[in-house]
Parts: structure tokens; sequence; C-alpha cells
């Protein structure tokens, strides 16, 4: 099994970036139809990045992960193809329509909207013809290993970056309150706003604080846990984020891939080239809501961030005391003057700059919201920061070289660990030199020069030791290399699609909502696989009051306190649990917790608008 680093591209400059770092895969999105609208790509932009994917033997993905309507499907389509003449090496989608068209001859690849949740479930992607599932967040080791055992087909994991707090694919709370549907892409993130919990008096028990909002995944402490369950593709989310999270994340979750597979060098690795980079890298410091590992060992722990749904950064102290724009902490931290500080005025994230420090005393250029207690984050870094973006960072693929003689020229011949091979000669008498080791090592130097290039020399063969002019052997260096960068750039054949059988069973025939039927080619594909009942998708419904809009294992019972199966060590507030049902709010939005204690989940289900109650 190799293992592949799979890396979010906002767009070409940062897939590059991640690819430099080490990546051995990126996601990216086309123009429509991906589930980050705001994450859109044209051709040229894939023409471009696939292109130096091909460099490294890495790979790139096209989402096209959206649920679509009837009227989107040729397009949908259209653009599959266009993808596929751009270079990509799979398609990710969430919509079985796609299955109902003469789709390019490309892998598909079950995106995680499409719940890859269970055994049965999985099997039933493979048997329909994905290569791969991408599956739910949620899941713990245990799952992923009764998946494995159940269904011959990739898994790909997520392993670090912004949870979604609903089971994977199955949230429709925005596309209800702010029609904007997570499902076409275009979710508002209801889940991170400030809601207040309510019970069945209208009592407010928690006043405008985050309760759905939970902290970021981070598995890089997994890998081989990961890795020995079945999963072969390492996936960091962060299709919006900055070059700065990109080249910091992708940075350090390659050096923990290299480190595995140093131990393990059995699992392989699924492209080329050796990563250095001038600095160090630690995901603390780029956009983050706190880190967890969610679910993967299977225990309950408290997983959400009732302070902000958004980056707060690193917690540094307590403000004791302020007088004007001193302000004294209740502690001593290593801050510098341009630092970033971040704090909670009310449910608002606020900010200011340090402009100079001494022993537990910062003086800030906007002190007038701190208040004594004002807990301080520092977000911006501007020492570490500086570094980050000013380090090099170096992807070298290693190759041998060989030197030798035909009658009347020097040839040089380079080749890379895959095959590849290019060769340059040029014509002329060459003698014995006069210092064999003197030229030998002249030979070796000039041919190791590769540092405008993506190659490092590993070996260096010659046939027999004459004088060469450095000058001939810098042109032979640099036409050789050239010659096989060029190769390995050059498009190839991509693996196919996976030929079928007969579609296994469906978990169930009765599907309802959260199967996002969404357009009659998917309503076909589902009946061809014996479904007798299809509800159409929710954004095709006018009224979802009483519908659960979400399901979540992110439980408010548990977070307060009052879960009577597992206990909170660090409860979000002292106090008995009320009698009777309890409910969130928003504004005009009103959600029911209901508690299905025997799953260890939590549903919200939609109560229409608040002046209704």
């Amino acid at each position: 099994m190799q293992l592949e680093l799979l890396a979010p591209a906002k767009n070409a400059e940062q897939g590059i970036l991640a690819l430099r770092c080490g990546a051995d895969a990126l996601y990216m999105g086309g123009a429509q139809f991906g589930a980050r609208q705001g994450a859109g790509n044209e051709l040229g932009d894939f023409e471009q990045v696939t292109r130096e994917a091909r460099l490294w033997g890495a790979k790139v993905f096209a989402t096209l992960n959206t649920i679509l309507f009837d009227h989107e499907l040729k397009a949908a389509r259209k653009q599959a193809w266009d993808l596929y003449e751009a270079g990509v090496d799979a398609l990710i989608i969430q919509d079985m329509a796609f299955l109902e068209m003469d789709l390019p001859p490309l892998p598909i690849h079950a995106s995680t909207q499409a719940v890859c949740d269970s055994p049965a479930k999985v099997a039933f992607l493979a048997s329909a013809g994905f290569t791969r599932a991408i599956l739910a967040r949620e899941l713990s080791l245990d799952d992923i290993r009764a998946i494995r055992s159940a269904a011959d087909i990739e898994l790909e994991a997520f392993v670090y970056g912004a949870l979604c707090v609903a089971d994977s694919g199955q949230c429709y709370l925005s596309g209800a309150i702010c029609d904007r549907s997570g499902n076409r892409g275009e979710c508002a993130q209801p889940c991170r706003a400030p809601w207040n919990l309510v019970d069945q008096h209208d009592q407010v028990l928690v006043r405008e604080q985050h309760l759905l909002n939970i902290k970021d995944l981070d598995l890089s402490g997994h890998l081989e846990a990961l890795a020995n369950a079945g999963v072969s593709s390492f996936k960091i989310e962060g299709r919006l984020k900055d070059a700065d999270y990109v080249k910091n994340v992708v940075s350090q979750l390659r050096r923990r891939l290299d480190n595995l597979l140093e131990r393990r060098p059995e699992l392989g690795r699924a492209s080329l080239g050796t990563v250095n980079a001038a600095f160090t890298p630690d995901p603390t410091k780029t956009f983050q809501r706190g880190h967890s590992t969610y679910r993967i060992d299977g225990e309950r722990q408290s997983m959400g961030n009732l302070e902000s749904g958004k980056h707060l950064g690193e917690f540094i102290g307590e403000v004791r005391s302020i007088q004007g724009d001193r302000l004294v902490l209740d502690a001593t931290t290593d801050l510098h003057p341009g630092d970033g500080l971040a704090f909670m005025d009310g449910v608002e994230v606020t900010g200011t700059v340090i402009n100079a420090v001494e022993p537990r005393q910062l003086f800030v250029q906007e002190p007038s919201r701190i208040r004594p207690g004002t807990r301080l984050h520092r977000n911006l870094d501007l020492h570490w920061l500086r570094a980050l973006r000013s380090a090099k960072v170096d992807r070298r693929i290693p190759v041998r070289a060989n030197l030798d003689f035909p009658e009347g020229a020097v040839r040089l011949r380079l080749e890379d660990p895959t095959g590849f091979v290019a060769e340059a000669q040029a014509q002329g008498d060459f003698a014995p030199p006069r210092d064999e080791a003197a030229s030998a090592k002249a030979i070796h130097e000039a041919l190791g020069r590769l540092g405008n290039t993506p190659f490092e020399l590993e070996g260096l063969h010659t046939a027999e030791t004459r004088f060469v002019p450095v000058s001939i052997l810098n042109g032979l260096r640099r036409d050789t290399a050239a010659a096989l960068e060029a190769l390995r750039r050059a498009p190839r054949e991509r693996e196919g699609r996976r030929v079928v059988g007969a579609l296994g069973p469906l978990p169930t025939t009765k599907l309802d909502l959260t199967w996002n039927v969404s357009n009659q080619a998917a309503r076909a594909f589902y009946e061809r696989a014996g479904a007798t009942l299809l509800e159409p998708a929710a954004e095709l419904q006018t009224n979802l009051d009483g519908r659960v809009m979400m399901t979540t294992r992110h439980c408010l019972k548990f977070e307060m306190g009052w879960c009577n199966v597992h206990k909170n060590p660090t409860p979000w507030i002292q106090m008995p649990e009320p009698a009777g049902p309890l409910f969130i709010e928003n504004g005009p939005t009103r959600l029911e917790c209901r508690f299905d204690c025997a799953n260890c989940r939590m549903e919200l289900l939609l109560c229409g608008p608040k002046e209704s109650h």
C-alpha cells in the first residue's frame, strides 16, 4: 500500500506551493459544482497544476461534489470532460446522477458528502464503480476497520483541518435558515454563530455562546494507526485557507508521514521527491479553532469550542490591570512588537497590535475594548510568520547519471527512480586527463550542480575518466535535466474507470432526504439499485419544519455535564439539568435538541419561526 498526502488547492498558485511542500496529490474545485463555491478554478489553472503534479508523480483530483438539479446535468457532464482534457486524475462526486452519464475514463471518488459512514454504504459505492471512498469524519478506527473488511475500495480520511459539526453530508441547517445549501457549496456556517440554550419555559440557560462550534481536527499523531486500519490517503481540509496555512500544514504532515515511512518502508510513498524546508512547521500558528482528535479512538470527549468560531490563535494570558495602553498580564509570555492579539468583545472577535513588550506587560495600539479579566490570544506571531514566508522549500527527485564516450563524443544520461531517461551528447575528442583524480572530481562537481532543476544527483557512473571542459559538462547537465523535466511534465496515460458488475444492495430501500436525491438521473440510479421510496432532497422541499436539520456526535448534554452515560470532567456550566426538552435559538431560528443516547448522537429539529412558538 502506498500512502498519499492529499492537500487542498484553492487556486493554481497554492496547489503548486502544496506540491513543492511535499503533497502527493491535490484536490481542487472547477468553475462550478464544487462544494466550496469560493474556491473555483478555470481550466487553465488545472492545466498548470496537472503539469506541475506530473513532474513529481503526484495527482490532481477535481471536486464535482455538489448535488445537481436537472437543468445542470448537461453542464456538469461537460465540465467533467473538460477537466479530463485538462489532465486531472480523478473526479470527486457526491451526486449519483454522474453514474448515469457517459463520464470520461477516470476513477471516481465518493465525496464525504456522499455519506461514506458504514460498511454497507461503502460496499454499495464500491459496487457502483467508485475507486475510493472519502470517509465520514466522525468515524473511529474501529469503524474504519469494519469498512475496510467489508469493501474492496481505497479509503481516504481527513487528518487535519476544520470539522463540520454535523455528520458528514447530512446538514441542512444553512439551506433551511440562510437559503444557502451546504450540499450546493454555499454553506453560511450558522453552526459557527452564537446561540442561546433555552428550556421548555423559554428560560435562557446559556446566552450567546458558540454552542455548535467544534474544534478543528488534528490526527497527525494517528497516521500509523489509520494506515494500519486501511487508510491510504491522508487528507488536509482547507480549500478556502490561505497560502500560509497550506505551507505550514502540508510541511508538518509531510514530516510526520516521512517519519512513518522511514520506519515502515513497506508502506511506500505515492509520489517522488525529498522535501527540505528551512523552517519548523507549527499548526498552532496558522488558522485553527483549537485541536481535537474527535472520535478516532471511539471515546467520548469534549470537542466544542464555546469561545469563537473564528481563529483566536494561541492563548497567552489574562489581563490583570490596564492603564492607558499598558496591559499587565498574569504570566510572562514570549511576545514581540508587531504581534497581533485577539480577544472576545461580547460575542465578537476583535483585536489589536503590540507596540512594545516588557516582562508581564504589553503596550498595545488599541486598548479601548480591553478590560481586566480579558483573555488574550496571539493570532499573529510576526517573527514566525516572516520566517515561514521567507523560508525556502526545496523538493528534489534523485537521479542517477551515466557519462560515457561514444566515438567522437561525450554523452550524459540521467535516469529517475520511475525509469524516465534523458540524454544529451557533445561532439569532440576527449583525451585522458593529466590528473585523473582532479578530472573525476571536476566531472562530479559539474554534473552535481542541479540546484536550478527539480533533481539531485544520487549517483554517477563514468565509463572511463577523460578530460571534459567544464563548459561542455555544464551544457550536457542543463540539456539533459531540461529534457528529463519535460518528459516528466508531459501528459501520460492515466488510470481508468473501475470496471463494475451488478450493483450491490442498498443499505435501505427507503431513501429519505438525507440521500440528497435532487434530479431525475440520481432517482433513476437509485431505482435501478432497488430503492422503492425516494424522498426529494431538502433543497427541493418548501417546508422543513419539524425535520432533522443535522445529526451530530457533538452533544450539548455531554458538554453541559448532564450526560448519564459519559461523565464530562470539564462541563461548560455548573447547574442541574432542567426538566423537559432543550432548544437552541439564534434570532428567529429555533431548533429542538433531541438526544439519541443509545447511539451517542444529538439531533437538531427545525421548529419554524420563533414567533410561532
